[in-house]
């Protein structure tokens, strides 16, 4: 992307970087065990648990950042590409990684205050809630084929019926994927559903590229 906006990039990263910042700050304050809400068998997890747990959310925000900001990257990009276009690739940005950054930080600031509360579950179900809500506006997205919004493949951006097509399959699969992680979270343990998570999110970006290849070459005969 030729024409970057330094300074919404710059905030951005700032999004990106502050809950790390937050963790940083207060890591000597928390405490060595982190009771949770099953009062009733005394379990507790520790910063080894909390910290694996951090370690997903950060590498979740961060591959997140990089598929936006690096993916849409081609010499078409300043000529085909409308305003409203650009203005709505960092719209959804901000919105996606203002709810990451201040998801975690509530969760940060939780475990800070030796809450009990399902600390992985609700992690989960959070991430859930997100993948559902991108699930949704790319169902919902009616933006003509562009190098910035939306799955951008060389099927879709080639063929409108395709590039709809395409959006309807992978929104109603990512919003069919965040309500089950969601449900999924209060029954995983934190190793299983971080594993299971990233292999999800394989799944959620090569399908959607698998099926408008397909419809490319039905549409081709």
């Amino acid at each position: 992307m030729k024409q970057t906006k330094a300074s919404k990039e710059i905030f951005i990263l700032a999004l990106l970087l502050l809950p790390m910042a937050y963790l940083a700050i207060i890591w000597n304050t928390l405490p060595a065990t982190i009771p949770t809400d099953q009062s009733v068998s005394e379990l507790a997890e520790g910063r080894t648990a909390f910290l694996l747990l951090m370690i997903f959310l950060f590498v979740t925000n961060a591959l997140i950042y990089a598929l936006f900001r690096f993916i849409p990257k081609t010499e078409e990009d300043s000529q085909a590409v409308a305003n409203v276009e650009q203005r709505e690739f960092y719209r959804i940005r901000f919105i996606i990684h203002t709810y990451l950054a201040l998801f975690t930080c509530i969760i940060i600031f939780m475990v800070s205050q030796a809450r009990p509360f399902a600390m992985a579950s609700w992690a989960f179900v959070g991430v859930g809630l997100l993948i559902a809500a991108i699930g949704l506006y790319l169902w919902k997205l009616q933006l003509e084929p562009n190098h910035y919004v939306g799955v951008r493949t060389p099927w879709t951006l080639q063929n409108k019926e395709i590039w709809r097509e395409t959006h309807r399959m992978a929104g109603t699969l990512w919003v069919s994927a965040g309500v089950v992680m969601m449900i999924a979270g209060f029954f995983l343990s934190l190793v299983t559903g971080v594993f299971l998570i990233f292999f999800a999110a394989i799944v959620l970006a090569a399908l959607p590229y698998i099926y408008s290849f397909r419809l490319y070459n039905k549409d081709k005969g």
